[in-house]
C-alpha cells in the first residue's frame, strides 16, 4: 500500500511522525501525484482543501484522498474527512488520538486505515455544524476561560506557576465530576442557585472586563437555566 502525505503543518508534521515512529513508508510531496494508487493523507488549511482535492481527484482514479477539515464536503466515493476530535500540534502523538471518519462507507478503505494504526470511528457521510459547534466548544471555549481564569488569578496576586497548578487541579477534578454526574457534577454559586453572590461576582468582574463580565453573566444565567430544569 502506497502512502502519500502533503502538507507539513501541524497535522502534517504529526502524521508523518506517527508514521516513522511505526516504520511505515510514505512519500511526502509538495504537489498531487498522477496516476497513483493507496493513500494521500491532505493535511492542508482548509481554505485549500476543495481546491486540491478536485485536482487530486481527476488525476488519480485509484487513490482514496483523506483530509481533515471538518468544515469541507466532499461527495466523493474515494474522499474521506478524518477528524481528530482533539487539539493537535506538530508534536502530538497521534496513537493516542481517536479520529471520527466520515464518507461514503467503504470496507475496502477502512481496512487499509487500519494497517497505519490509526484508531478511528466511523460516524457517518458528513459532520453536521452540531458536530463542528461541539467541537468549537470544548476545544476552543473551554480553554478561552482557563486563560481568562489564570489571569484573574494571577491578577489576585498567585504566581504564576501557583495559578497553573491551581487551576488545572480544579478543572481536571471537575470535568471527572461532570462525566460521571452530568449537570449535577457542577458545582458553584450558579448551579446553587445563589442570586446574590452571582450580582456581586459579576459587578466585581464588570469592573476589570466588561465583556468577560457579560460572557460570565450568560454562562452563569444558562447553568442557572439547566441546574433548575434537572432538578424538576
Amino acid at each position: 500500500m502506497d502512502i502519500f502525505v502533503i502538507g507539513q503543518g501541524k497535522v502534517g508534521t504529526a502524521l508523518s511522525n506517527f508514521l516513522k515512529n511505526r516504520n511505515i513508508r510514505h512519500e511526502i510531496l509538495q504537489d498531487p501525484p498522477e496516476n497513483a494508487s493507496g493513500i494521500l493523507f491532505l493535511a492542508v488549511p482548509d481554505s485549500a482543501v476543495a481546491l486540491l482535492l478536485n485536482e487530486i481527484t481527476e488525476k488519480n482514479q485509484g487513490l482514496f484522498v483523506v483530509h481533515f477539515s471538518a468544515a469541507t464536503h466532499f461527495g466523493d466515493n474515494r474522499v474521506f474527512l478524518l477528524h481528530p476530535y482533539s487539539s493537535v500540534n506538530a508534536g502530538s502523538d497521534f496513537s493516542r488520538i481517536l479520529f471520527t471518519l466520515w464518507g461514503k462507507k467503504n470496507k475496502d478503505f477502512e481496512e487499509m486505515l487500519e494497517k497505519t494504526g490509526l484508531k478511528f470511528v466511523f460516524c457517518g457521510v458528513n459532520p453536521d455544524l452540531l458536530y463542528h459547534i461541539s467541537a468549537v466548544i470544548s476545544g476552543n471555549f473551554s480553554q478561552f476561560f482557563v486563560l481568562q481564569a489564570l489571569d484573574l488569578l494571577e491578577g489576585s496576586g498567585f504566581s504564576k506557576e501557583d495559578s497553573e497548578k491551581l487551576i488545572r487541579q480544579l478543572v481536571d477534578s471537575s470535568l471527572d465530576n461532570v462525566f460521571r454526574d452530568g449537570i449535577k457534577g457542577i458545582t458553584g454559586p450558579a448551579a446553587r442557585g445563589e442570586n446574590e453572590v452571582l450580582q456581586n461576582e459579576y459587578k466585581a468582574l464588570a469592573g476589570k472586563d466588561a465583556a468577560l463580565a457579560e460572557l460570565f453573566k450568560a454562562v452563569n444565567e444558562a447553568i442557572l437555566r439547566v441546574s433548575k430544569t434537572d432538578k424538576t
